[in-house]
């Protein structure tokens, strides 16, 4: 994979990487990957995150924490990071994993030839790839709509904001390339997610993707928040692959570190029962 460049969008106001973070970026490395780390909020960067950076020869850079992932994004695309790059991933940290081989599932979605492709499609609002992982060819990065998508103002906007301008956008930016897109899984594969379009694979999923190592991620808010209230979220190592090499003890700490966030969504019983009911369902039907 050569030139292969991934954009990688942190929150880091410590500069510290957390192991699991660690190990997702050295998995990228091993996979080909020249990895760029925007750490945001960080000023200084410690000397554990230079010595792991040199060691895995990733490039680190900081910048305020301005404008969330995209921001940061933006800022590497602006300071030349993607310039020279045959393909150009993006991912961010907010992930457990992988869990399974990445090396396998580039080459799964290499022979798909698709000029962008995600791990996962929404089809809440209008079809797309959700933004915490997306690889674009070189033409089809630098592409005219595409840029524009990069190259907004994110400063300002709200994270709802960010997901219209920014997600959203880089949807109907592949529209107007005419740009063929694919993903690991998409929502297009569930009958009931097709009827129920504002539901989030990577929550009422989490189990059968993990299981049939389709995604081998888990979202950290799943485990952080559980916004949906799913009762199978308790039961997380028990779904965790038993051959991986990621350790359970980093999620552990993890969640030790980040208690569930004061401001997240709340939602009522009767969302509880219908969210539960939706998993159980996602887990038969197709």
């Amino acid at each position: 994979m050569p030139d292969a460049i991934c954009l990688f969008a942190a929150y880091a106001p410590t500069g510290h990487i957390p192991p699991h973070t660690a190990y997702y970026l050295s998995e990228l490395t091993r996979c080909g990957f020249t990895v760029h780390l925007a750490l945001s909020g960080c000023e200084e960067i410690p000397t554990d995150t230079l010595d792991f950076c040199e060691n895995t020869t990733i490039t680190p850079w900081t910048r305020p924490n301005l404008g969330h992932d995209f921001g940061a994004w933006k800022d590497l695309i602006l300071w030349g990071c993607a310039e020279q790059a045959s393909r150009i991933l993006l991912a961010n940290d907010s992930v457990f994993g992988p869990f399974s081989s990445l090396s396998k599932l580039f080459a799964r979605m290499e022979q798909k030839e698709a000029e962008v492709w995600g791990i996962v499609e929404s089809l809440d609002v209008l079809p797309h790839l959700q933004s915490w992982f997306i690889c674009f060819e070189h033409y089809s990065f630098h592409a005219p709509a595409i840029q524009r998508v990069f190259l907004q103002d994110f400063t300002p906007m709200t994270r709802e904001e960010l997901i219209w301008h920014g997600e959203l956008g880089l949807a109907v930016a592949c529209q107007t390339e005419n740009f063929r897109t694919e993903a690991v899984w998409s929502d297009r594969q569930s009958i009931l997610s097709r009827s129920i379009k504002k539901t989030n694979a990577m929550h009422l999923r989490w189990r059968q993707l993990l299981r049939t190592e389709a995604v081998p991620f888990i979202k950290t808010e799943l485990l952080r928040d559980n916004i949906s209230r799913l009762a199978s979220v308790r039961h997380w190592k028990d779904a965790l692959p038993e051959q991986s090499a990621f350790q359970t003890c980093w999620i552990e700490d993890y969640l030790k570190q980040n208690p569930p966030r004061p401001n997240r969504p709340h939602i009522n019983l009767k969302g509880r029962l219908f969210y539960n009911l939706v998993e159980q369902m996602t887990g038969r039907a197709t």
